[in-house]
């Protein structure tokens, strides 16, 4: 990753207008693997459009726009990013908040049919260990666990053991609760919210996972993935926007 950017304390790859850090008061708020290549980076937050996972047949998985080489440009402690594929326009701003940082994601149909798109944040976030964080704000929310294909209702905290792939049905605020530190995350625009890790297990398996790296992230994504998982139409020259706000403070506060 030696074509990082810098605005603020911030730092952005244009090989998926990729954030890829952003230092705070309370230390670094995203985790990058220590053995990721280039594209796509592993770790910080991936950009997920114009699909999410393997959601929409016939799509790339979590779509193009993670890999896609983005024009940025940056003014004090801001990025502007912008893409055009396949009639698809992605518009990026990422802005540097005293406690933590704000992603805009705006996606415009250019071409001259209807489209369907899904998009998402995909951070990972630094904890301490994941198996002693713990994830507030979705208790009474419906749940897809992805490993079991099971539906649910979530009741209390989401805590982490082992893989854990789970799509919650509702956009909510929520906090990811560690030893020192809380991190909130809100979002707008957004239908679903995905906790994901992959474990030890899984994690051995993939190369651009550092050695017992697994346990260093947790991965809170706002995402709007449409009705039944199937994305949302955009008629031509439509547009439909995705907003994440992170903000970290001291636990207790």
């Amino acid at each position: 990753m030696d074509d990082l950017l810098t605005a603020g304390r911030m730092h952005l790859s244009p090989s998926g207008a990729h954030l890829t850090s952003t230092d705070t008061d309370l230390g670094e708020l995203f985790w990058v693997s220590s053995t990721t290549g280039r594209s796509p980076i592993r770790g910080g937050v991936p950009v997920i459009a114009p699909a999410f996972a393997d959601l929409l047949a016939d799509a790339p998985r979590h779509g193009w726009a993670r890999t896609a080489d983005w024009k940025v440009t940056t003014d004090g402690r801001v990025f502007d990013a912008e893409v055009v594929n396949d009639g698809i326009h992605l518009l990026l701003h990422v802005r540097e908040l005293a406690d933590g940082v704000r992603l805009d994601l705006t996606a415009r149909n250019e071409s001259g049919e209807e489209r369907t798109v899904q998009l998402g944040f995909h951070p990972y976030f630094r904890v301490s260990h994941v198996a002693r964080v713990h994830v507030e704000g979705l208790d009474g929310v419906e749940v897809l666990d992805r490993l079991s294909d099971e539906r649910g209702t979530q009741s209390g905290e989401v805590g982490v053991e082992g893989e854990f792939d789970r799509i919650f049905l509702a956009s909510r605020e929520v906090r990811i609760v560690d030893k020192q530190r809380v991190i909130t995350v809100e979002a707008e625009g957004a239908d679903a919210t995905v906790v994901w890790n992959p474990g030890e297990k899984a994690a051995a398996g993939m190369e651009d996972v550092g050695g017992g790296e697994w346990a260093d992230f947790l991965c809170v994504e706002p995402a709007l993935l449409g009705a039944d998982l199937s994305g949302v139409v955009l008629a031509p020259s439509q547009e439909r926007r995705l907003n994440m706000t992170v903000r970290v403070s001291p636990s207790g506060s």
